[in-house]
């Protein structure tokens, strides 16, 4: 990107984070979630600096970005919902610190039950380290997919701990 963009992008994001930050709090209610629709939505901008600069309306058009990237946020946030089971369904009666990652007999239950690439994948998705859609892009699959897969190895990891 030139200086001048440059220039431009930084006088949009000084002057309209406030009000693009509110409007991303709005819809998501997590502040980390809001900073990270905003960064996100400037990152789109600055991809598509042209499209932003021809628009007769800049503020309008970073807010519908936000806002689209607020909204992927949430809906990523229900679709990990639904996916992710619970501690207690998953093992119960069984206290947290007795799953805990470093327990050589769970690992290796777990890598019994699924492939050492199928539980990096899961551990990825899990702990937060990477999203659906850029695990998608990674495993070169569709988007759809890799939820899918996400559900077996799930599924066949709280058969595992269920038989345990």
């Amino acid at each position: 990107m030139d200086a001048e963009n440059s220039a431009y992008i930084e006088q949009l994001y000084r002057t309209h984070y406030r009000a693009l930050y509110v409007l991303a709090y709005a819809i998501l209610q997590d502040r980390p979630s809001a900073e990270a629709a905003v960064q996100e939505g400037f990152v789109v901008a600055c991809r598509k600096i042209g499209d932003l600069r021809h628009s007769e309306d800049p503020l309008r058009w970073l807010k519908s970005t936000v806002r689209h990237r607020a909204l992927h946020i949430l809906e990523e946030r229900r679709r990990t919902a639904t996916l992710f089971t619970s501690l207690a369904d998953l093992a119960p009666g069984v206290e947290p610190a007795a799953l805990d990652s470093t327990d050589f007999e769970v690992v290796e239950l777990c890598k019994g039950a699924v492939s050492e690439s199928e539980l990096a994948l899961f551990l990825r998705i899990a702990k937060g380290e990477t999203t659906f859609p850029e695990e998608a892009v990674r495993q070169g699959i569709q988007l759809p997919a890799c939820y899918k897969r996400f559900e077996r190895i799930r599924d066949r990891l709280q058969k595992a701990l269920g038989e345990r």
